[in-house]
């Protein structure tokens, strides 16, 4: 079991037992080993080889035995009796945001609601009208969550959906007389969700690569399985799992095939009227004269396009959002290349996992010439925010580390909250002393698009303000974006000097790519961040560059494409 599933299992106890009524010190004891081995850097399992569980912060004997028993058997007694206890539907409430298991366990008891759709009904037929903790603004809000569910179902965010894509490529390009394997569908486009994996490959023989395919260990079921076809469900983690698509065929149509399976499906459909426009149909296996005439492109996506009269349009602009237009190919598109360093990163100062000294010895091993420290201020309470004398003595600590850092320039900022009227955590006098600021909203995201406009706009207004983070603060999958202007936030931005984040995490993708595109229309520049708290989390800068390339960005639409001292700057020309 990875460290999310072990992670996953004891969070799961701690809410069945919160459900249940049990004390509030046993289920802050499972709470915590989730917490615990969900932040790990290493393997649990490996940790569990040495003997060492009981060294982990929070896990104590009990426990330490618990996940010992998870690793070797898959199972744990505890979580199966509370399932039979308290019925397991009810962990699906917990997927509604803003709802814990207090409010859930009410449901439960007092209305006998076990399950999403139990709780619409009840919704729907005002039956929990009167309940205590549930009045009209509560209900309304569930209502909402439910929506918002139903909607992200069934896709999975590109960052969890990747590292199985890669493994599976990889796993294919290695088997027998497999000569060219390629990632297709929304992956390759680069959206911010996928509903399932397609991989298109190029084998001598079919029935025995899908074969080899179908018996891959990571495989829980066979869907299909043939000659040139086969399709599979594999386990992503937390009891998740994604369909995975692979086609066999031949090199000849591999360029056809590539552009069909890549889509977007309304991409293709315009692609399919040029070419019946000149007579021509145009499928999975070839350009072509109508009525099964001569093969006009086949080979190459690049040959089809061309024979359409267009240039070749790069995977991610894909989208039938003016690619068409083009006579000209794009060939200056933002690359990870381009990417000179990272302006919002956290440490053990506040909620990150590792020192300045790690993160910075981090970003040097992927080759930036510089990095921003910005660590939360004192409102986020929850990641350890500092409070101004912490600061202060987090900005000598971090000016010690750039001081003996060789080859890479180590800025030393803040995650600064906006608060509810629009000012900022930090007098000015503070913020002054730092080299960068980042601000962004962490809480009080409502529904009044004008007050969050305006709020994000006080911020952008401030002098010592350098770039907007994750402005409109959703989480894919889990918490709908927060309702702004982006037209009237854009042009503030460009009118001041102040950037817009693209936030790579591909829990975030915010700014995403529509919203990217109108900044970058009306002259604001944006910058690209992992927002990391994790060394990690740095490999997740190629959602972000993803993101941006589905916003048409180039290299010079984005602020940390710049050196370090046009970055320097940038800064100096907002500053008093």
């Amino acid at each position: 079991m990875t460290n999310a599933d072990v992670a996953r299992v004891f969070r799961e106890i701690a809410d069945l037992l919160e459900i249940g009524g049990d004390s509030g010190f046993r289920i802050n004891s499972y709470r915590r080993v989730a917490r615990t081995i969900g932040d790990l850097p290493n393997e649990v399992a490996d940790i569990a080889a040495r003997g060492e569980l009981g060294k982990l912060p929070g896990v104590g004997k009990a426990s330490a035995e618990k996940i010992a028993t998870l690793l070797e058997t898959g199972r744990l007694s505890l979580r199966e009796e509370l399932g039979k206890k308290v019925p397991e539907s009810l962990l699906e409430l917990l997927g509604i945001p803003g709802m814990g298991p207090k409010k859930v366990a009410l449901l439960y008891h007092e209305r006998g609601i076990e399950s999403l759709d139990a709780l619409s009904r009840a919704i729907a037929s005002n039956q929990l009208d009167g309940m205590k903790g549930f009045g009209a603004k509560s209900i309304a809000a569930m209502r909402e969550g439910i929506e918002f569910l139903k909607r992200s179902a069934g896709r999975t965010r590109i960052g969890a959906a990747w590292p199985t894509a890669e493994l599976l490529r990889a796993c294919v390009a290695e088997m027998p007389g497999v000569q060219r394997v390629e990632h297709a569908g929304s992956l390759r486009r680069g959206r911010e969700t996928v509903g399932d994996l397609d991989l298109l490959c190029v084998g001598a023989d079919g029935r025995g690569i899908v074969q080899c395919f179908t018996e891959y260990p990571g495989v829980s079921r066979v869907l299909a399985s043939g000659g040139t076809k086969g399709s599979v469900l594999v386990g992503l983690g937390q009891g998740r799992e994604i369909q995975v698509d692979l086609r066999v065929v031949p090199a000849e149509s591999f360029g056809a095939a590539w552009q069909y399976f890549t889509g977007s499906k309304e991409h293709n459909v315009r692609l399919r009227e040029r070419a019946v426009k000149r007579g021509w149909t145009l499928n999975e296996y070839a350009l072509s004269e109508a009525d099964g005439g001569k093969v006009i492109a086949s080979k190459t996506e690049e040959e089809i396009y061309a024979a359409l009269d267009l240039p070749w349009i790069v995977p991610e602009l894909r989208e039938d959002r003016g690619e068409l237009d083009l006579r000209e190919p794009i060939d200056d598109l933002l690359t990870l290349e381009d990417i000179r360093g990272e302006l919002h990163m956290h440490t053990t100062a506040s909620d990150g996992k590792h020192t300045i000294e790690q993160m910075v010895q981090a970003a040097r091993e992927r080759g930036y010439k510089y990095v921003c420290i910005t660590d939360h201020s004192q409102s986020s309470v929850i990641a350890n925010g500092l409070k101004p004398s912490r600061l202060l003595r987090h900005i000598e600590a971090v000016r010690k580390v750039g001081s003996e850092s060789r080859g890479m320039k180590v800025w030393v900022g803040a995650e600064v909250d906006i608060l509810a009227d629009g000012s900022l955590d930090y007098e000015d006098e503070l913020l002054a002393q730092l080299d960068f600021v980042v601000a962004s909203v962490h809480f009080g995201m409502g529904k009044d698009i004008e007050h969050n406009t305006q709020r994000t706009i006080a911020a952008i207004r401030s002098p010592y303000v350098n770039v907007i983070a994750h402005p409109t603060g959703r989480l894919i999958n889990k918490r709908d974006a927060m309702p702004i202007d982006i037209e009237a936030i854009a042009k503030e931005a460009a009118r001041t000097g102040t950037a817009l984040e693209i936030n790579a995490s591909s829990y975030r993708l915010d700014l995403r790519d529509q919203h990217a595109r109108v900044a970058r229309d009306l002259g604001a520049t944006l910058c690209i961040n992992c927002d990391a708290h994790h060394r990690e989390h740095f490999k997740q800068m190629r959602f972000g560059v993803q993101t941006a390339r589905r916003a048409w960005l180039r290299k010079q639409d984005v602020l940390n494409t710049r050196g370090a001292a046009e970055v320097a700057e940038f800064v100096r020309a907002k500053r008093p």
